[in-house]
């Protein structure tokens, strides 16, 4: 089924609003569909401590009432961008604990087609943990916007290694997004066997069924690693956006040795479309 509702997460910071929203609002504009804008504060909770509950509570008093009026600015920025663009959406304000912000995040984004964030910057920070809350949870794409916004995707660069997670990445990217018009199916050699994988022509023949132009392109992984190369080649191919399955490692050891999924969430050209 085609897109029809995305939401967008936005955490409360002192930083201008970032490229999520930019391409939330561009989205909805090119598929015409609903946006929900979620300014994010979430609330620190004081833990015990020698010094008095008294002092570490005004501490941190102080701190959420800067969350607070950070996130209601940001709302208030978001809905005067809504209105601008012209679309159909709406704005929400989340103030809770980050746990209680955790769950409300999975629990809009179970309910919309898509979820649009800014990317994670690093394995332990909040928005990183933010981020795998809701592709890890709510069994629905996340989508890492770049500089590059686009208001529709016409050339989709797919990473397969033969994955199940890749596999629902491409399904998931050709039924959202109709207009797709040519794919380019990226196999990386040198990082791991791929002589078990389904082959590549069984993948490019099924994106051609459905209605959708398809290459294989084989690459040899440059010294910077697969995520690098896949990405230098969505750049020099014009690709409007990067498909690839989440997290093929395990967790624990992407953390370690950072992995494919690490590299590219952290910085691609393009905006990154990934399904766990």
């Amino acid at each position: 089924m085609p897109l029809h509702d995305l939401l967008c997460v936005l955490e409360a910071s002192d930083s201008p609003l970032k490229s999520a929203l930019d391409q939330s609002l561009a989205l909805a504009r090119g598929y015409k569909v609903d946006v929900l804008l979620v300014a994010a504060g979430p609330k620190a909770t004081p833990p015990y401590s020698v010094f008095g509950a008294d002092m570490v509570g005004e501490i941190f008093m102080a701190e959420n009432e800067k969350v607070r009026q950070r996130a209601e600015a940001m709302a208030a920025e978001a809905k005067s961008r809504l209105s601008s663009a012209g679309v159909q959406g709406n704005v929400e304000l989340s103030l809770d604990a980050f746990q209680d912000v955790l769950v409300r995040m999975r629990q809009f984004a179970l309910c919309r087609d898509l979820t649009v964030m800014d990317r994670p910057g690093g394995p332990v920070e909040r928005k990183e943990i933010l981020f795998e809350e809701v592709l890890f949870s709510a069994g629905r794409p996340v989508l890492l916007p770049s500089d590059a916004v686009a208001e529709k995707f016409a050339k989709i660069a797919f990473a397969w290694d033969g994955s199940s997670h890749a596999a629902r990445a491409l399904s998931q990217a050709l039924h959202l997004f109709d207009g797709i018009k040519e794919a380019e199916v990226l196999v990386v050699q040198g990082e791991k066997d791929l002589t078990g994988i389904a082959p590549t022509k069984n993948i490019a023949a099924h994106i051609e069924r459905c209605g959708v132009a398809a290459k294989v392109i084989e690459l040899k992984m440059e010294a910077d690693g697969v995520g690098a190369t896949i990405d230098k080649h969505a750049s020099k191919a014009g690709a409007d956006l990067i498909v690839m399955g989440a997290f093929g490692r395990s967790r624990l050891r992407e953390f370690v040795l950072g992995g494919v999924t690490r590299k590219l969430t952290q910085a691609s050209s393009k905006p990154l479309l990934l399904a766990h």
